[in-house]
């Protein structure tokens, strides 16, 4: 196994308030966090199956798992639980 293959790279955090920007614009852009990050983001939400590119409409958008991390984020904002 090679030196490259045996390091993990850090997971990035996906949060509620990423998922509820890419439900509403289909990407990150326009986030308020460094480009590099954004990129993470999106690669750690791809591999995480909570979004999937729609190429007819030429977006990215939640899959049915990303909602549910979303409606998760909503409820505990709403209810402070």
């Amino acid at each position: 196994m090679s030196a490259e293959r045996g390091r993990q790279k850090p997971r990035a955090e996906v949060s509620g308030a990423v998922l509820g920007h890419i439900e509403e614009r289909g990407a990150l852009h326009g986030f308020a966090v460094p480009r590099r990050d954004r990129l993470l983001l999106m690669e750690a939400a791809l591999e995480q199956g909570l979004i999937v590119w729609n190429k007819s409409v030429g977006k990215y958008e939640l899959t049915g798992f990303g909602h549910k991390r979303l409606e998760e984020y909503r409820h505990k904002i709403a209810t402070g639980v």
